[in-house]
């Protein structure tokens, strides 16, 4: 369907620094981001912040993966390129950082995603609009959560901080890291049905036909068991024309 583009701006009640150092913390997205399973930073740049990072997304029917390669203006913005990736054929985008106020910042998200997978046009805008929203709300969460955390050790976070390399399934939390289990709290909420973190687009595109077929069943149970049985009926094989399609199984149709 080509590249579908979404743009988005926000403001957060977090000094630019620390909304910067919340997007080049890529370790820690599993614990903010819903959709993304795993993050390996394969190479940093002289200042120790991530270059190539593989995303490891769970897009619901299955999983897919990804390079970007970023480069950055610390602490104002943030771009990055597609390289490789299974499940997606590009995705690019750039989080621009303005100061709004005290210990405030603007931020603004633009991402321009192709999937794998054929979606109609209108409903692939609708989604990537609400999924580059989502997105910039769960940045907004996570920034201010660090700021409130940083205030009460009397870390102002205002200057960007690099990372390093650390063990899978530890989180930052006011400057130390320590096991997502030991952070309180509770997991992030659940997403909204069929959406997830820009991240997984195919996954969100895939979710929200399935609702689609759900609500037409619930319809047709108006109607008569017949017709939620065909509705179900068309639903599944929706459901498995997508699964092949991902699958690389229906080059033959």
């Amino acid at each position: 369907m080509g590249m579908s583009w979404a743009e988005h701006t926000i403001e957060i009640a977090a000094p630019v620094g620390t909304c910067f150092e919340a997007i080049t913390d890529y370790e820690s997205f599993p614990g903010w981001q819903n959709a993304v399973d795993r993050v390996e930073v394969i190479d940093r740049t002289d200042e120790g912040l991530g270059r190539r990072v593989r995303l490891f997304v769970d897009a619901k029917v299955r999983k897919i993966d990804y390079v970007l390669e970023y480069r950055y203006s610390p602490p104002e913005r943030i771009e990055w390129d597609f390289v490789e990736g299974n499940g997606m054929r590009d995705v690019d985008g750039v989080y621009t950082l303005e100061e709004a106020g005290p210990r405030r910042t603007r931020a603004t998200y633009k991402l321009g995603a192709d999937p794998e997978i054929p979606v109609p046009g209108p409903v692939a805008r609708r989604v990537h609009r609400q999924l580059v929203k989502r997105s910039v709300e769960d940045l907004r969460t996570e920034a201010e959560r660090r700021a409130a955390e940083g205030a009460e050790r009397g870390i102002e976070g205002e200057e960007p901080k690099t990372t390093a390399a650390r063990p899978a399934g530890e989180e930052r939390a006011g400057g130390q890291w320590r096991p997502l289990a030991d952070r309180g709290g509770g997991e992030p909420p659940d997403p909204e049905p069929g959406l997830a973190a820009a991240t997984s687009l195919p996954g969100a595109l895939i979710g929200h036909a399935l609702n689609l077929g759900r609500e037409a069943a619930d319809t047709a149970l108006r109607f008569g068991k017949g017709a939620a049985e065909t509705a179900l009926e068309l639903g599944r094989d929706v459901a498995e024309r997508v699964d092949r399609r991902l699958s690389g199984r229906d080059e033959d149709r």
